[in-house]
């Protein structure tokens, strides 16, 4: 594969798909450059990236990107890294602000509040700091590791990966490798499958590198990155994502519901007009 112009995020989730193409032989392969996840877009947009760790929500808003199977974001439950905290019971809320940086997160935030029967929601944007935020909003939305280092003291806090678990029984896919040229989907996902697995071998190293830069104990990150996100792009997380885009659609977040081809797929049956997995 030639010498590929990678985007990825700069969060400590993201650091095990970066691992090898940072510390490993992929760095043969590509340059990478961490930015925070809303500028991603953008920059495949742009031309200023071959292939980007791109939120889900902006497969759906960009042409011409294909996707890198097998690897992704995910989450089958709790995340952790993704909530709304609230000063107010959640079915109470009117004023949100949402984390700048958030583009796949504020779409579920909108659907899970939908299927809650919170609407007529006023959004507002906002730089990730929670107290900030909350002058002026019932609620805020973080993520990644603004979310992570956040203190949520007397808030009440609702896990978006939670809720949508809650919801569909699927896992929520927050971002997967997407590529704006066809010579890199040719090559496959095996250098991303492989940066990935380095990542995976290091994760101890990982925590105690990303410790310091959020002031949280190694072992807080390491049981994050191995219990609360995973990274395999799987039949189901594929199922969980088509489910997202389609719910995106209805609730007019997206343009259009641009199917993803899963051999064998059965729709779940949950919809915006109600009903559940």
């Amino acid at each position: 594969m030639e010498s590929l112009r990678l985007a990825s995020v700069s969060f400590v989730n993201a650091d095990p798909l970066n691992y090898g193409f940072l510390h490993g032989p992929q760095r043969a392969l590509a340059s990478i450059v961490l930015v925070e996840p809303s500028r991603i877009a953008g920059m495949l947009e742009r031309g200023e990236a071959d292939a980007g760790l791109l939120p889900s929500i902006d497969y759906q808003r960009l042409s011409g990107l294909e996707l890198i199977p097998d690897v992704c974001i995910a989450s089958r439950g709790r995340a952790r890294s993704v909530y709304l905290a609230s000063k107010a019971p959640i079915e109470t809320i009117r004023r949100v602000a949402l984390d700048t940086n958030s583009h796949t997160s504020a779409a579920l935030l909108k659907i899970v509040l939908a299927h809650r029967g919170v609407r007529d929601v006023v959004w507002g944007e906002r730089a990730p700091r929670l107290r900030d935020m909350l002058r002026d909003h019932d609620a805020a939305l973080l993520i990644g590791d603004p979310a992570l280092t956040a203190d949520t003291d007397g808030l009440i806090v609702l896990d978006l990966a939670a809720a949508w678990f809650e919801i569909t029984g699927l896992p929520f896919v927050f971002a997967l490798w997407a590529a704006r040229r066809p010579a890199v989907t040719r090559g496959g996902s095996a250098p991303f499958l492989e940066s990935l697995r380095l990542g995976e071998a290091h994760i101890t190293d990982i925590a105690r590198t990303a410790a310091g830069r959020l002031r949280l104990e190694p072992a807080t990150i390491e049981d994050y990155l191995r219990n609360n996100i995973h990274y395999r792009l799987g039949a189901e997380e594929l199922r969980g994502l088509d489910l997202f885009y389609r719910q995106a659609h209805e609730l007019g977040l997206v343009p259009q519901h641009r199917p993803i081809p899963i051999p064998g797929m059965r729709q779940p049956a949950v919809s915006m007009s109600g009903g559940g997995a």
